[in-house]
């Protein structure tokens, strides 16, 4: 028992040598637990192996285990780390090495041990994990040695200063006269630090008054606003992060209005850093002394350097004017010969994309069972110390098998089926629906107005027909995939009696077939 009593005095001893000031690191607190002591597995699992003994459910009962009531001190050092202190008692008929035999009768065990609380995150989040790691005194009757201690464990902070921890331990004896044994243990603990208050001694003039000590917050809410340095507008979607001394880092991004808005972040020195496209923004550094101000929020500037432009795209529903999200978009910068991928968001259909100064921009849409518009997009000419954005809408739309789809960017010389490739964009529009939709086949349709004969207008929306499918296979389309056909003035989609009306019939289609 002596040198039980001496063990605990110098583990305490240790413990308020070693801990530190931190406003992260847990305070000291006592806490009880009860336990469970398992002696019978380690022996099952020495005779039968661990696989055989979860295989064959041979593990112990809890009701098959002996019980018992221990004491905790916990003292934080670090923010991540707990030093603790365990007693614990516990009536139980020990195993006697070296055959693990049962004593014959129930007797009180004592046993202390200390060491440290590895956790995966600090006490600022209510659940935090953590590894055990321990060395323990046991004492039962004239059995007497020393334990290696390792272990898992868990942490719910339940309420300003109150922890609930259930653990399993696994006690290697390092003394011959001591038997192995699991230990499962649950309990709660609590912060026993007090706060004391400065009280000023009346004189015989004065009335008694009570001094409280100025409070000064140890957490604050920070502001980073991350702007253009060109232009001084505010960048959203850019990655804001504070890396503090003590190893804690925080990350958000900037919203709509360029700000990053962390809250209730304690007290530290911290280096402020931003990025956004692949490129570092500014630096700022914040002091200890930053959170002595007045005020609960602190604010802080960084700007970014980039010299590119910004595209901001949505792909949208040409027919229902809605925004169409998990669009793969394609930027090919025709000028430097570069292409970039994004895929526009699922919510509101939105991509974006850095725009090298001084070049010209092709941009499609890729999304199964769609066509897409292909757009132009030039910076030449553009100033990026006025302008920062470059806003676009892609159209693109469905193209469900038996469906007909208008093109109405196919021209044609006058009366005739001869293709004016230089302006008919839908042609190469079609030609990248193709090869985004390998297994879809299209019947390419000619349409007239009424003009001239029947013969003469079928025999005509015919060969136009024809010559689209032409250029789609000397621009590598499968024949196979193709087929034309020519209504002449058979199927018009408005009157003939106006100019603007026979404009609309005069016309190519797309129908899917599958």
């Amino acid at each position: 028992m002596k040198v039980l009593i001496k063990t605990i005095c110098l583990l305490l001893v240790a413990l308020s040598s070693l801990a530190q000031k931190d406003t992260l690191n847990k305070k000291p607190s006592l806490g009880i637990h009860f336990f469970y002591n398992d002696f019978a597995t380690p022996q099952l699992i020495k005779s039968n192996g661990f696989s055989n003994v979860v295989k064959n459910k041979q593990w112990n009962k809890p009701f098959r285990m002996q019980g018992g009531l221990g004491f905790d001190y916990l003292h934080g050092i670090k923010p991540k780390i707990d030093l603790i202190v365990t007693l614990n008692a516990s009536w139980v008929n020990y195993l006697i090495p070296p055959t693990f035999t049962p004593f014959g009768s129930s007797h009180l065990m004592l046993d202390v041990n200390a060491g440290s609380n590895l956790k995966l995150f600090t006490d600022k989040r209510v659940v935090s994990p953590y590894l055990i790691t321990k060395v323990g005194f046991s004492n039962f009757k004239s059995q007497k040695g020393f334990n290696l201690i390792p272990g898992l464990g868990i942490q719910f902070h339940i309420f300003k200063e109150i922890y609930v921890n259930s653990t399993i331990e696994y006690r290697y004896p390092i003394s011959n006269n001591l038997s192995p044994q699991y230990y499962y243990s649950f309990g709660i603990a609590r912060n026993i630090s007090l706060k004391k208050k400065k009280v000023t001694i009346p004189t015989k003039k004065e009335e008694p008054s009570l001094v409280v000590p100025e409070v000064l917050a140890l957490n604050k809410n920070i502001v980073i606003i991350l702007n253009d340095e060109t232009t001084g507008l505010p960048l959203e979607y850019a990655e804001v992060t504070l890396k503090g001394d003590n190893g804690n880092v925080f990350t958000l991004n900037t919203n709509q209005d360029g700000k990053a808005i962390f809250k209730e972040i304690p007290k530290d020195k911290y280096v402020i850093s931003g990025r956004l496209n692949k490129i570092n923004a500014s630096t700022e550094n914040i002091e200890i002394e930053d959170f002595i101000k007045k005020g609960n929020q602190l604010e802080f500037t960084l700007t970014h350097n980039d010299p590119r432009f910004t595209l901001v795209g949505n792909t949208v529903d040409k027919n229902a004017n809605k925004p169409v999200g998990n669009t793969v978009v394609t930027v090919t910068n025709v000028s430097q010969k570069s292409t970039t991928f994004i895929t526009s968001r699922e919510s509101d259909g939105e991509f974006r994309s850095q725009l090298e100064a001084n070049s010209e921009f092709t941009i499609v849409g890729k999304k199964a069972s769609y066509i897409s518009n292909i757009e132009n997009v030039s910076t030449l000419g553009l100033n990026r110390s006025a302008t920062l954005y470059v806003k676009l809408q892609l159209g693109i739309e469905e193209a469900k098998a038996g469906k007909t789809i208008v093109l109405n960017k196919i021209f044609f010389a006058t009366g005739k089926s001869d293709l004016n490739t230089s302006t008919s964009k839908d042609l190469q529009k079609l030609i990248q629906f193709m090869i985004d939709n390998p297994s879809a086949k299209l019947e390419i349709q000619g349409h007239t107005d009424n003009v001239g004969s029947l013969n003469s207008n079928i025999k005509l929306s015919q060969d136009r027909a024809n010559s689209v499918v032409l250029f789609l296979t000397e621009n590598g389309i499968n024949k196979n995939r193709l087929s034309a056909l020519g209504y002449g003035p058979n199927k018009p989609i408005a009157s003939n009696t106006s100019i603007e009306g026979k404009a609309q019939n005069r016309r190519v289609e797309m129908k899917v077939i599958e």
